[in-house]
């Protein structure tokens, strides 16, 4: 031990962006000194340097050390200090400073946290009960800051000023960097000051962190802010405090926040560490940084192909792609130049070239925006002028256009003669360059267009989705903060030795990666060379998602300002194999395209008239350009009230944005008689132009007139203006209208309305239509309402004229009503009681029949009057359906007969909010383009779509959609636009499949247009008007029709059977052993796969939809990658094989998604067998009957078993390794016993049972040391994340290893549990046919109860056997906060195990799920905070993973559960077992 007298304690934060030192007297706890410093990915250097300037300053004291932070703990193991979880660190800290705190706010570089503090009931000392982690999205942290600040063209330590400065607030995403800049870019582009979109964003930044990372969890005061964003800027703090509604008093600012994690890591050297020897020394722990990057890199083992293999390639690299050079041609004194100006206004940049007579580029400028569009053009303009004058020229501009984000700003600032979409000026440079151009890749600042042309006409353009990942702005700000200037960076990357592997996510996801890669020594060269790859790999990964490279075509252009940067281009090369062709400007393409549209306009204008003249103000005028910016001018001329900017030019001209309609254009006085007559007019106009989704608006909440049944009650019913309403609101009203009630609805969503209910929200990830539900309740609360009606609809009657199957409900929406009702709980909260029925209508009978059951036993009503009542709410419903299809009919007929077209917006019925939608229809109709909604669309529910889908049809709305795209496949008339809400997991199979249908039979491309909560009108008006003009541009070429091909060419025989091999992908080890052996056993040639890990995954990613679930993309991963691995079988003698479960979900669609996969990937001969029943007749030689299932029954109930034993052993086992030698011998033996038990010996599997007792008698053998319990954690979640070792980063492991029992819960009751809900349904009347269902499911749970009962009796025999509860005793706890009937997925079954467990001694629960996983927002996150309602004390971390996810960022979270969980044992643990030691 150390001289005490001579120790200081010391802490070092390693955070993800910055380092932090904090140097602390032992005897008096206070700070002696600290840093806070920026480590620009240097992170051991810097280490090194705040540890050696400390020592000066102390050099004759000995330091303890303490490590912690997201990259504490690899600095911790080389210098031999200790290490100390930040949450706990962080609880020390504020434990000794603050222990009023109940919460922590902290905010990092790229960290965001919210702490939940309690007493100890033991001890009385303040620990962190419960902690919200942002996952693997840095969004509302320092680092979001840091790039808005360049976006702003200011210094990071200049923000706070200018928010203060602010005065108002604009919207703005607060969810990640690159969806704030979607918002900011119009908001500057339209002058609002760069003080107000500070402002703005340290308000979003306070949103995000309230909604995103509470997750429901109530934020009490008093509240601690912590880090160095909230410690260097007093607004933000302020913005967080008017939105947590808190006092200055209530809101703590500790002295030096930012160090405070530090100062924790220190005085836990006094704490936790006080009776342990310190390993750190200053001499040889100093070295050890010194060579910690070369010790850490030299431990890895991956390696990536540098971008060159020699000099010799990169100097062809460079002769093949040279760049023009930077100045222009000087022309001749005294002479005169006829030239043409095109301007495109870019989202970062502003640039423009001027284009001679002969179509040559003679001049240009290309400069960034600095936040102020306007001031550089006429810069440049004046920089123009000035240097033709210097030449002794005279430079007559014959026509000015523009494009880009700026294109109307800038065309009514100069007044130009033309201006157009940026993507059509792209393509017409591109076609210029390449006339037989036939893919164009265009990545600019923001955005990136990916555009096809099919013999000289553009067909295509898809553009990427809200967010900006991958574009320059993204290498952009990563360069920057390394202190790497722009044009350093392709030199930069071709230095790497070892490109990093970044993945394609989104920056912000990205930065987790990064600070891995940073953590294992990796330099500045390598990651900027990963990034620059990784800009590729997001455009076939997020944007093009073309597989098949073949199809972009012979002549591919490259351009935009991020392929000036030629180690992206060179990226482009080794990913695609392809030599594109890029231009010599390829930054100017815009302003080339449109100075060449420009001058076709101007010559056809000629044409007409000789005389006509530009209309450019003139280089001249444009001198004593001015302007006025006024923001925040509210349009009084309809309920939108849009908040507008006007821009008023000093000719008197002026400019408007933030209107949605074109009455905002007007800027005259409003009461003036010539206003209102022009605002007549324009309504007028505008009512003209015939708009669906705004009459569906109008007919939902119609009075329908029902009849009077039952007199005025007086009392008022509140309805929810959300989800499912806006299908059945019609129905809903005239019933309880009927029986004398009177209904109020919500009012029409609204941001405020929005924000309101932010606080409620528990799964960050889920879609924008369910956030928007926590608003309306609390709207319908203001209305003081006796009640609110919000049932769960688990089922609805298909609305298909043949087609019945479709009844399945989305899990969210089916769910969101008992979410809300926990989390909102308006009768808790308000006295105002939440109604909330349960109905599974699988057809008009079961609605009727089930409604009145329900009204008759809960209100006393009698059937007779409630049958009647039903009968008004169809009538309502039929009419407001068949008004619908009336208006749309006779749409179409006069579009037809004027030889047009009109637009079907293809959504689910809630896609008809505005709020939601975001006006989308009004981008149409001001075109003059006519929208219908699917609901609205003629023959949508008669369309044959079981021979034309690929997909399974299981729900009512995707039934519509699916219609509606045959419709427009096959009308000249119809074109098919589709929203889709961020984190929509059906859309991520419905968009490919309605992309492939409408391909299939024509030329038609979707739109697809990907929306959330933030408005982003700007770059949506482009997206919508590229479309357009493409769509404008095919109609008038006459392509000839295509013929349609079969849905699954490749089909699994009877003859197959003997000649493929079928692959069996993994849901567990064990699992995979019983199933490859049981078709084995059939006499199948079956290959059980490796299990997955990082390489099936890419490969799952890559041919798998980007935002589809991952188990889909781990299976179809694994499957791809034993394809890959052995070319040696050919492809005619194997076949993929996959589970099929879960009709609620994507589970059902795997095989839609492997078939697109397989084909892409070349293996089009390859078929698919699937667990589930052949809907699609892709394997008629491939049947599973019952002796399958009894199989599989066995298998699971004895694995289950061998599983718990395994479990319950290791931890305690002497001799390591004892346990896992046990289980390796036995439960493959065990597992390959039942698949080849008879089928007449399956009822009772003697041998195997045998063989059962044989392995329980060897693991009683196994010596444990049962005198103490360890920590126990629950791991729960999505079935295959749960039991796949390679999905979810051998989690199950690694909690071993660190001091932990981890329970499991057996697989058998996943697939029990449907009779449990079978019963409950009989038992309640929610079942059509109940007879046969009683009959058919009491058969199956006597046998599953006969497996069960029989291998507990076995287990029993097993000396440290414990009880667990199975799913029948489950049902009996969840009751209150999620219906039994709810069995999507998991279901109940997690918040039962949790319910179960939590009073038996496990007090920490890990929820895995994949990364916006449908199911999980409901029955995870969403019922986190009803289950800790029950059990304060217990924590429950969720944890989300694609194939991206960081296990570094996971184990921050891991490292903080197992610490508290420690904590938890000792307070609230069970007492010791007392089991002798064999």
């Amino acid at each position: 031990m150390s001289n005490q007298n001579n120790d200081l304690w010391v802490g070092v934060d390693v955070g993800s962006t910055t380092v932090k030192i904090a140097v602390v007297d032992p005897a008096t706890e206070k700070l002696l000194h600290f840093t806070y410093e920026r480590h620009n990915a240097m992170q051991a250097q810097k280490v090194h340097d705040v540890l050696t300037t400390a020592h000066g300053l102390f050099p004759d004291k000995n330091f303890r050390v303490a490590f912690c932070g997201s990259g504490g703990q690899p600095f911790a193991e080389a210098t031999r200090a200790f290490f100390v979880q930040e949450v706990v660190a962080n609880a020390l800290a504020v434990r000794t400073t603050h222990p009023e705190s109940r919460v922590a706010i902290e905010l990092g570089g790229q960290d965001a946290k919210v702490v939940f503090f309690e007493k100890d009931k033991g001890s009385g000392k303040l620990i962190a009960s419960d902690m919200r982690m942002n996952g693997v999205c840095a969004g509302g942290t320092g680092a979001f800051i840091d790039q808005v600040a360049g976006l702003l063209r200011i210094k990071t330590e200049q923000f706070e000023s200018y928010a203060a400065r602010g005065t108002k607030v604009y919207e703005i995403s607060g969810r990640c960097g690159v969806f704030a800049k979607t918002d900011i870019q119009p908001l500057l582009n339209s002058g609002v000051s760069k003080e107000d979109v500070a402002l703005s964003s340290f308000h979003a930044i306070a949103k995000q962190t309230i909604g995103g990372l509470a997750q429901g969890m109530e934020i009490k005061p008093p509240v601690i802010f912590e880090g160095g964003p909230l410690t260097f800027n007093p607004t933000l703090v302020r913005a967080f405090k008017e939105r947590l509604g808190i006092s200055d008093e209530q809101a703590i600012r500790p002295e030096h926040s930012e160090i405070l994690v530090a100062y924790g890591a220190a005085l836990s050297v006094g704490t936790m560490f006080a009776d342990k020897d310190c390993g750190y020394r200053r001499e040889g722990s100093l070295d050890m940084l010194v060579h910690f990057n070369e010790k850490r890199l030299a431990a890895r083992t991956d390696k990536n192909e540098p971008f060159f293999k020699n000099e010799a390639e990169y100097e062809l690299f460079k002769q093949k792609h040279k760049l023009a050079d930077k100045n222009y041609p000087q022309p001749l004194p005294g002479s005169e130049i006829n030239a043409y100006l095109g301007i495109d206004a870019g989202s970062t940049t502003t640039k423009f070239v001027l284009l001679n007579e002969e179509e040559k580029i003679i001049d240009g400028f290309y400069a960034s925006n600095e936040g102020e569009p306007l001031a550089v053009l006429k810069k440049a303009l004046n920089e123009l002028a000035d240097r033709y004058e210097e030449y002794g020229c005279k430079l007559n501009i014959l026509g000015v256009g523009t494009t880009g984000y700026g294109e109307q700003l800038f065309a009514e600032a100069v007044h130009a003669d033309y201006h157009t979409v940026e993507t059509v000026a792209h393509a017409n440079a591109a076609q210029h360059l390449c006339p037989e151009v036939s893919f164009i890749l265009d990545i600019g600042g923001q955005d990136m267009k990916a555009i096809s042309v099919h013999d000289g006409v553009v067909t295509g353009i898809i553009l990427n989705e809200a967010c900006s990942s991958g574009c320059g702005s993204f290498i952009e700000t990563y360069a920057k903060s390394l202190g790497v200037p722009l044009e350093m960076i392709a030199k930069l990357a071709f230095d790497a030795k070892n490109p990093s592997q970044l993945g394609s996510r989104c920056t912000v996801f990205m930065n987790s990666s990064i600070i891995t890669e940073q953590r294992d020594g990796k330099q500045p060269e390598d990651i900027i060379a990963g990034i620059c790859r990784s800009i590729i790999q997001n455009v076939f990964t997020k944007v093009i998602r073309i597989r098949n490279l073949e199809t972009l075509g012979k002549h591919v252009v490259v351009q935009g300002g991020t392929f000036k940067n030629d180690a992206v281009l060179r990226a482009f090369e080794q990913q695609t194999g392809i030599t594109p062709i890029r231009p010599e400007r390829p930054g100017e393409m815009g302003a080339i395209g449109v100075a060449l549209l420009t001058k076709k306009f101007i010559e056809e204008k000629k044409k007409t008239d000789s005389e006509y003249k530009t209309s450019f103000i003139g280089l001249e005028a444009a001198r004593n350009l001015s302007w006025d910016n006024k923001p925040g001018m509210i349009c009084q001329y309809c309920t939108n009230h849009c908040s507008r900017t006007i821009v008023t030019f000093s000719d008197g001209q002026s400019f408007v944005t933030g209107n949605r309609c074109e009455r905002g254009e007007v800027t005259a006085n409003p009461n003036d008689p010539e206003t209102k007559k022009l605002i007549a007019e324009i309504t007028k106009k505008m009512m003209a132009v015939p708009d669906m989704v705004k009459r569906t608006n109008q007919l939902l909440v119609k009075d329908y007139a029902p009849a009077k049944l039952l007199p005025q009650t007086g009392k008022t019913i509140g309805i929810p203006r959300v989800l499912d309403f806006w299908s059945s609101l019609p129905f809903w009203k005239a019933f309880f209208t009927s029986l004398g009630y009177t209904v109020v609805v919500s009012k029409q969503s609204d941001y405020k309305l929005f924000e309101r209910g932010l606080k409620s929200i528990a799964s960050d990830t889920i879609c924008f239509p369910a956030k928007l539900v926590h608003g309306h309740v609390l709207d319908l609360v203001d209305k003081k309402v006796n009640s609110i009606f919000f049932p769960m609809m688990v089922a609805m009657p298909s609305d298909h004229t043949k087609f019945k199957r479709a009844t399945a409900v989305c899990p969210v929406v089916q769910g969101y009503p008992d979410v809300s009702r926990n989390s909102d709980d308006p009768e808790g909260n308000y006295g105002i009681p939440m109604l909330q029925p349960v109905f599974h209508w699988t057809d008009t009978d079961q609605r009727e029949k089930q409604t009145v059951a329900y009204f008759h036993e809960h209100w006393g009503i009698k059937k007779s009057i409630l049958k009647k009542a039903v009968a008004e709410g169809e009538k309502a419903l039929n009419t407001f359906r068949s008004t619908l299809a009336e208006e749309g009919s006779k749409i179409l007929e006069d579009v037809r007969k004027k030889g047009d077209f009109a637009i079907c917006l293809a959504g689910r019925p809630y896609h008809a909010d505005t709020l939601i939608n975001h006006n989308i229809a009004q981008h149409f109709t001001s075109m003059g383009i006519p929208v219908l909604t699917t609901e609205s669309l003629p023959g949508v529910f008669d369309q044959d779509l079981d021979n034309h889908t690929r997909m399974e049809v299981k729900n009512t709305f995707h039934m519509r959609m699916l219609g509606a795209t045959m419709l427009a496949g096959k009308d000249p008339a119809l074109e098919l636009v589709q929203i889709v809400s961020f984190g929509c997991g059906h859309d991520s199979v419905l968009t490919d499949e309605m992309n492939r249908m409408l391909h299939e039979v024509s030329m038609k491309e979707l739109l697809m247009l990907k929306l959330d909560e933030g408005d982003a009108r700007g770059p949506v008006g482009i997206r919508v008007k590229s479309f357009i003009e493409t769509v404008r541009a095919r109609r008038k070429v006459n392509f000839p029709p295509k013929t349609e091909g079969p849905l699954y060419p490749a089909k699994f025989l009877n003859t197959d059977k003997q000649k493929r091999t079928v692959l069996v992908p993994n849901l567990s080890y064990s699992f995979s052993i019983l199933a490859t052996a049981y078709f084995r056993s059939l006499g199948y040639n079956a290959v059980q796969l490796p299990l997955g890990g990082p390489e099936a995954f890419a490969l799952g990613k890559k041919y798998v939809h980007n935002d589809i679930c991952f188990p889909a993309q781990v299976n179809i991963g694994e499957n791809l990658l034993w394809i890959q691995q052995h070319p040696e079988v050919p492809h005619e003698q194997l076949c993929v094989g996959l589970s099929k479960n879960c009709e609620n979900c994507r589970a059902v669609q795997y095989a839609t998604l492997a078939r697109k996969a397989l084909d892409e990937m070349g293996y089009a001969d390859v078929p698919i067998i699937t667990t589930g029943k052949d809907t699609k007749d892709m394997h008629p030689g491939f049947k599973l009957g019952l002796p399958f299932q009894l199989h599989m029954l066995w298998g699971l109930t004895t694995m289950d078993c061998i599983e718990t034993i395994y479990r319950r052993s290791r931890p305690y086992e002497i001799h390591a390794g004892d346990t896992q030698r046990v289980y390796d011998k036995w439960m493959p033996k065990i597992m390959e016993e039942i698949a080849y038990t008879s089928n007449k010996e399956i009822a009772y599997p003697k041998t195997a049972l045998l063989m059962l007792d044989q392995a329980i008698e060897e693991f009683n053998r196994i010596e444990v040391d049962t005198s103490y319990r360890k920590p126990r954690v629950a791991l729960l979640g999505e079935i295959l994340m749960n039991y796949h070792a390679g999905a979810n980063g051998h989690i199950e492991e690694y909690l071993i290893n660190n001091g932990m029992e981890v329970y499991l819960p057996g697989m058998t009751d996943f697939f029990r549990v449907d009779e449990v809900v079978r019963r409950e349904k009989i038992k309640r009347g929610l079942i059509a046919k109940p007879i046969e269902n009683w009959l058919i499911g009491g058969i199956t749970a006597k046998i599953y109860t006969h497996a069960v009962n029989t291998i507990e009796k076995h287990y029993k025999r097993y000396k440290l056997y414990e009880h667990h509860a199975d799913c029948y005793e489950l049902v009996k706890l969840v009751g209150d906060i999620i219906d039994p009937t709810y069995n999507t997925g998991e279901g109940w079954l997690i918040p039962g195990e949790i319910l179960y467990n939590a009073p038996h001694g496990i007090n920490s629960f890990i929820i895995v799920q994949p990364f916006a996983c449908l199911a999980n927002h409901i029955s995870g996150r969403g019922l986190t905070k009803a289950v800790k309602a029950r059990y304060p004390h217990i924590q429950v971390l969720s944890l989300d993973y694609d194939p991206d996810t960081s296990f570094a960022n996971i184990e921050n979270r891991l490292q903080m559960l197992i610490i508290n969980a420690r904590d938890l044992e000792k307070s609230h643990g069970v007492q010791p077992q007392s089991v002798a030691a064999n």
